[in-house]
């Protein structure tokens, strides 16, 4: 070879060495870019830890809480954040942080500037002048304070964000009312959830918000109406995989909203579905152990951790409760500490697989409030005293990263007591600090991942253009969250009672010009701050006027205004008080005058006007009614109008078609008390958006897609089977090739050799609501030797997006024959099938069967479902259901390795028969016994022969000779049936 080939083949070389590594570092670029800036985010982290003094560090461990709407130069929170140096602050309604300055819609900027004012505290120690402040604001005759030395760090300012109706933060004044969580669950589609997140991080942040404490992660198993610690629809749902999925949403909007600049904390870790108490009484306890929790409690926390694909998705934050589980932590007694105080019970969680990576990664653990009633009662059951130094250590020592000092002090103490708290804790963490070198340890491990959340929020850079909002005179709200909230309470609502197909039949007719309308609201109100004015969570008159914009005279004329009434359930309450008895208006009391010129007959006058009693006109607006509504939240001892209305009123209520709306969790009515209703919807939240929603169900113009994401016990709706497979569908199968599914059909069967693994994938399966199944439910995959019969099971594998996956090798030992594979899962038993025919030439021919149309009536649906139902019965496809299989179908033809086994039988006979008739010429027998001989030698192959087709123990090994067990089978059951013959002769002759 001359040296220029040499050259080239050399370069070859070379350049084949360095494409894959080229490649491989182009694929890896993000990652690495990834990594390089989170390294860079902790080295720079460590660099301020080590520039920090011991107060700094002890006072980053804090969030405290304060009282006002303002944070004047002078005031206790500048004092906490300039000499106490404290990592972050709660905002609450009841300490009036959100006031809008007397002007609720005046919110967004009146947050904007406190939050604006707190940063500028804590990064210049002064109230910045450059900051737009309200005319009026005292702020600025305040002296400002000498620019603060040492490490100026932004402050955590946090919200929480419960998901109740009863919640003032998501219902603040000049920002958008947030629906519900179980709102969104009841769609069953993240999308929705993720629009509201991307609102909501647009919101808060556009105001300075940069933590939330939120969403809540618990999963409802089980509904316990009336009892204080029930989640109510501050819960996404009672499926562990759904309340996942819809978190992994939703925490995906926030920090896409938000552009990265809100720490979202989950809560409450572990999972506070099962409680059977509130915090405000006492610290629950509940009976699961370890696993059980990981399998519920743990799941949708572990998918917003560990188990999230989308890095948008994954929680910063975690925040503890205050609850003791039983089993995980032993034997519970009095003196056993919650979880949030319980060191061993949190670094086992912490240590699980889903939560190691996130932990070491950085992931934060806050404290749930420290000062809430059931920690009081749990260090002194006595009311007697609030230990504060101790309730806070042992929090931080238990694994909190971030202490949230709330309500710390005794009872419902003043904040100057709390205030006194917190800073007697933070003066004895820091003597502590500078005497226990564990305890230090401690600090500036927590401290580390503090000062890493914050670098990432803010992008490395804590200056002040960075850090402060800008003044904007735009509406935080947007119109894309207005668009999305609709369209979510359109897709949630549900119909609850009855099915659909009676719906028809019991609302025939709709509302119109000759019916008379009562409407009663559950009339609750709810108060920003304590000098804001009470609003109402719906108002007397939401649903009325939202049937007269739709359908009033101004709309299709369906209604008028004259035709509907609408009252409080206090009203209904005061009518029933009456007891059945009829409410008369008091007769006017005879008044007397002196004027002695007066006729007799006008001695008396009447009085001008009569105070109606209570009750009088829901009496008379009662009378003659055709339709009833209900606008319903929860159900306590205050709002039990509609519940004693059911009771005491048959009357009424037999004679009129009667609708309710639960704007709250749909549980609240047991079953007597639904069979008494025309129809039952659930709206589930209580803005204007799923008002529209209730009006439109009665009105038969939505379409009621929407499933309850909890059992309801008085319909007999249990979650648990209903996210089950649905046993009407059929279960498709596809086949796998360079992830490509494909159906061959049997018209152009797939192409396979003998040691390939064919690679099966299901559909989506879907549960009886027809949502995509939860992730883990299993599917069994069965083979069926179509010509042995021999059916078994080869593989049970769980679902992941709905499917579920299996490799199959076609190995030497399954041929030759005819096979099939089908699914199966739960009681969904019917699927289609992959045929598999297998000849000597080692030809393998996937076969998709295309399914038979059969006339199948569509079933009624249980009574929350929702898909609109065929009155006639519709043609559905229908494939072989997984039972042993009849014989194969006339007109199918022999494959060569069935024709090689017969003839192989054959042969193996007629050596049979041969060697019999040898043996009777051999002894000189008879005719008749030559005969004898013979059906001898044949009855005993073919009884050894069908043995081996049976496929009955014993017989597996002789499949891997193929067709030559026929011949061997015969020859061998044969020679027995000669050998009996002979011992049977010579036993004769004895």
């Amino acid at each position: 070879m001359n040296r220029l080939g040499r050259i080239f083949l050399v370069g070859l070389f070379l350049l084949s060495i360095w494409l894959p590594v080229a490649g491989k570092t182009a694929a890896s670029g993000m990652l690495s870019t990834g990594v390089a800036a989170r390294q860079s985010t902790e080295s720079e982290a460590e660099q301020l830890l080590q520039a920090m003094t011991t107060e700094e560090r002890i006072g980053q461990l804090f969030m405290v809480t304060f009282e006002g709407d303002s944070a004047s130069a002078d005031s206790d929170i500048a004092d906490l954040i300039r000499d106490y140096h404290v990592g972050g602050v709660v905002l609450l309604p009841q300490n009036d942080n959100f006031s809008g300055y007397g002007d609720t819609p005046q919110t967004p900027e009146q947050l904007r500037t406190l939050n604006n004012n707190l940063q500028s505290l804590a990064l210049t120690g002064q109230i910045s002048k450059t900051l737009e402040l309200p005319l009026d604001s005292e702020l600025f005759s305040q002296p400002p304070a000498p620019p603060a030395s040492g490490i100026h760090l932004p402050l955590f300012i946090a919200m929480n964000h419960e998901g109740s109706p009863y919640d003032p933060n998501r219902n603040l004044g000049g920002f958008t009312a947030v629906p519900t969580n179980m709102a969104m669950g009841a769609t069953w589609q993240p999308e929705y959830a993720q629009t509201i997140g991307t609102m909501v991080g647009h919101e808060l942040s556009a105001v300075g918000i940069n933590m939330l404490f939120g969403p809540a992660l618990d999963v409802l198993k089980q509904p316990s109406p009336g009892n204080p610690a029930d989640l109510g629809t501050m819960t996404f749902g009672g499926d562990p995989y759904w309340v996942g999925k819809l978190g992994q949403a939703y925490i995906s909007g926030l920090h896409e909203g938000s552009a990265q600049r809100i720490a979202v904390i989950a809560k409450h870790f572990p999972g506070n579905g099962s409680s059977d108490r509130s915090l405000n009484d006492e610290v629950p306890t509940v009976r699961k152990s370890l696993e059980e929790l990981t399998k519920v409690e743990l799941a949708p926390f572990t998918a917003v951790t560990g188990k999230s694909e989308e890095e948008t998705a994954v929680v910063d934050g975690l925040l503890t409760t205050h609850i003791r589980y039983q089993g995980f932590q032993g034997n519970i007694s009095d003196t056993t500490a919650p979880v949030s105080f319980d060191p061993q019970a949190l670094n086992t969680l912490m240590q699980l697989p889903a939560f190691s990576d996130w932990r070491s990664n950085g992931g934060l653990i806050v404290s749930d409030a420290l000062g809430v009633r059931g920690v009081e009662r749990f260090f002194d059951a006595t009311d007697q005293e609030f230990p504060h130094r101790r309730v806070a250590r042992d929090a931080f020592l238990a694994g909190n990263d971030l202490l949230y000092l709330g309500e710390f002090a005794l009872g419902t103490a003043a904040y100057p007591e709390q205030l006194a708290n917190m800073k007697d804790t933070m003066d004895w963490f820091a003597e502590k600090y500078d005497t226990d070198q564990t305890f230090q340890q401690r600090v500036d491990e927590a401290v580390l991942r503090i000062l890493q959340l914050k670098l990432d929020l803010y992008a490395n850079d804590f200056s002040t253009d960075n850090v402060f909002i800008k003044s904007t005179d735009d509406n935080v709200q947007t119109e894309t969250g207005s668009t999305g909230l609709f369209e979510l309470a359109q897709s949630g609502t549900t119909l609850i009672s009855p099915s659909q197909s009676e719906l028809a039949e019991r609302l025939a007719t709709l509302p119109g010009l000759n019916d008379k309308i009562i409407i009663f609201t559950d009339v609750r109100e709810v108060q920003q701050c304590s000098e804001c004015s009470p609003a109402p969570i719906i108002s007397q008159t939401a649903l009325e006027e939202r049937m007269l914009a739709l359908y009033g005279p101004d709309a299709s004329g369906q209604l008028q205004p004259g035709q509907i009434s609408s009252f409080s359930f206090t009203d209904l309450q005061d009518f029933l008080a009456a007891g059945g008895e009829p409410i008369f208006l008091p007769t006017p009391a005879p008044t007397a005058t002196s004027n002695p010129e007066l006729e007799i007959e006008d001695f008396s006058t009447p009085l001008p006007t009569v105070t109606p009693p209570p009750g009088f006109f829901v009496q008379e607006a009662l009378d003659d009614v055709t339709w009833i509504l209900f606008g319903m939240l929860d159900v306590n001892e205050d709002t039990k109008a509609l519940n004693q209305f059911l009771a005491q009123r048959p009357d009424i209520a037999r004679d009129t078609r009667i609708i309710a709306f639960a704007f709250d969790a749909p549980y609240y009515l047991d079953s007597t008390e639904i069979s008494k209703l025309t129809a039952y919807f659930g709206l589930y939240s209580h803005s204007n958006p799923f008002i529209d929603a209730a009006v439109r169900a009665l009105f038969q113009e939505s379409p009621l897609t929407g499933s309850s994401p909890v059992s309801i016990d008085g319909v007999g709706y249990n979650l648990a089977l209903q996210t089950q497979p649905d046993p009407a569908q059929i279960i498709e199968i596809f086949i796998v090739q360079n992830d490509t599914t494909q159906s061959p059909p049997s018209e152009a069967p797939l192409d396979a050799a003998i040691g390939d693994t064919l690679l099966l994938q299901t559909g989506v399966l879907r549960d009886r609501n027809g949502n995509q199944v939860p992730d883990g439910t299993i599917v069994q995959f069965i083979l069926q030797d179509r010509i042995q019969g021999a059916v078994s099971i080869i593989g049970a594998e769980p679902t992941t997006d709905g499917m579920a996956r299996i490799g199959y090798v076609l190995e030497a030992s399954t041929g030759p024959g005819q096979f099939r594979i089908t699914a199966v899962s739960g009681d969904a038993a019917i699927s289609q099938a992959v045929d598999i025919s297998i000849e000597d030439e080692a030809q393998v021919a996937i076969i998709v069967p295309t399914p038979t149309a059969t006339i199948t009536v569509t079933p009624s649906p249980i009574p929350t479902n929702t898909p609109i139902p065929s009155a006639t019965p519709t043609a559905m496809p229908t494939a072989t259901p997984v039972t042993i299989e009849s014989p194969l179908e006339p007109g199918i033809r022999i494959g060569l390795s069935e024709f090689q086994l017969l003839m192989s039988m054959f042969f193996g006979l007629a050596i049979t028969g041969g060697i019999g008739v040898l043996l009777s010429q051999r002894n000189d027998n008879t005719t008749a016994e030559m005969v004898s001989w013979l059906l001898w030698g044949v009855i005993g192959a073919l009884i050894l022969y069908l043995y081996y087709m049976l496929g009955l123990p014993g017989t597996a090994v002789l499949q891997n000779i193929g067709s030559w067990a026929g011949l061997l089978t015969t020859i061998v059951g044969g020679l027995l049936g000669l050998l009996l013959f002979q011992l049977w002769n010579q036993r004769a002759s004895v």
